[in-house]
């Protein structure tokens, strides 16, 4: 019957999606995104209430109370010019939903109409969370401490992500962790400026910015390797001229951890390493770490209960079980920590519709056959879990 529905509104899927693909907003910024969301819902006959800024919380009631799933749909787009041969594009130069999310929201409001379609025979609640900010500072946690998992009361929460490198009709999961912490640091080295035909009367942190990187790379090829992280330098920049010795440079990077442990080792280690580099080379520097998202960790019984869904969906070929995770990151980890989840990824890949590129890729495209499919497993995750716990 799921699966049914779910088919059965596959152009009205496809029309939302291309609304919400020609709309990318950013950051607490989802405007007109969130307005359109609502007024699905409104369509639909779904109350709803606001949450950190722009997002939106909509409750389905079922014939019980005693549990209450929820299902999460981050909304917001990337400051990515569209690049892609999609025949529908962006109309915000400049921005772009290049990771899908346009993707997830609009497989939450059909997994909303028809989990709404059936809510007399739900064997509980459903709680349908369309989540701002996910690619910025992050919108799940502001939400959280609004509230948005009391009133009632979240016992799980499960949620999707595109996956372009994976065949249309297949989703991926994993037990354990599945993404990273997707953390950063900043480093300021310090020195002696000067003209550059005496740098024997100066500090050049050009070359000990140079000195700093080379020593994460030795880490990298070393205590790193085995490491559940990973560490990037992405950003270098000192000087503003050929001629003269700058005085100050800045690193930049990423340092991607998969639980905590690790994660606490590698701020101490990169803030050791700096430090002591930059003391060797007779200067000091200014280090600072941003956590960002907790790591995502799949709970396995949660992860059960989507294998066993899927299997009553003939839409879904096959279950992919990873093995290894993502080193990206996501902030629906936050969701983990509060209660059982599990986060599973929805291929959108066909190479006879060009949709072979990564997220992020200005040439990303996802194929819009998949999104019955992510309505569907939605939808029948929410349904299985509400029978199985509530027995």
């Amino acid at each position: 019957m799921i699966e049914e529905k779910a088919f059965q509104i596959k152009d009205e899927l496809i029309s939302i999606r291309r609304h919400l693909h020609s709309t990318p907003e950013t950051d607490f910024e989802e405007i007109k995104t969130s307005s359109f969301i609502r007024s699905k819902l409104d369509d639909y006959g779904i109350p709803y209430t606001t949450s950190a800024k722009t997002g939106t919380v909509a409750l389905i009631k079922g014939k019980n109370s005693n549990k209450t799933v929820l299902l999460r749909a981050d909304i917001d787009g990337l400051p990515i010019k569209d690049e892609s041969k999609f025949e529908i594009k962006s109309e915000r130069e400049g921005y772009m939903h290049a990771c899908g999310h346009d993707i997830h929201a609009t497989c939450l409001l059909g997994a909303a109409k028809i989990l709404n379609d059936i809510k007399d025979e739900l064997n509980g609640n459903v709680k349908l969370v369309f989540q701002p900010a996910e690619e910025g500072i992050g919108g799940a946690l502001p939400m959280i401490e609004d509230g948005i998992l009391e009133n009632p009361h979240v016992d799980a929460a499960f949620a999707l992500h595109v996956e372009p490198l994976e065949k249309t009709g297949n989703i991926q999961i994993k037990d354990g962790s599945i993404m990273a912490s997707p953390d950063d640091f900043k480093i300021v080295v310090h020195g002696v400026g000067g003209h550059a035909s005496a740098p024997e009367k100066c500090v050049n942190p050009v070359t000990i910015g140079t000195a700093i990187i080379t020593e994460f790379e030795k880490l990298n090829a070393t205590v790193l390797k085995d490491k559940p992280c990973v560490m990037t330098v992405c950003y270098f920049n000192g000087g503003t001229c050929n001629n003269a010795i700058p005085q100050t440079a800045e690193i930049m990077g990423t340092a991607r951890s998969l639980d905590n442990e690790t994660r606490e080792m590698l701020i101490e280690l990169l803030d050791k390493t700096a430090h002591e580099t930059a003391k060797k080379h007779g200067t000091t520097i200014d280090f600072t770490f941003n956590k960002l998202f907790p790591p995502v960790a799949n709970n396995s019984e949660m992860n059960d209960v989507i294998r066993n869904s899927a299997k009553k969906l003939t839409c879904i070929n096959e279950v992919v079980t990873l093995d290894k995770p993502a080193m990206a990151g996501d902030d629906f980890s936050y969701f983990g920590e509060n209660v059982p989840s599990a986060y599973f990824k929805l291929g959108v890949g066909n190479v006879e519709k060009g949709a072979v590129y990564p997220i992020h890729s200005p040439k990303f495209i996802a194929d819009e056959d998949a999104l019955p499919i992510g309505s569907a497993i939605l939808s029948q995750t929410a349904v299985d879990y509400l029978d199985t716990y509530n027995n």
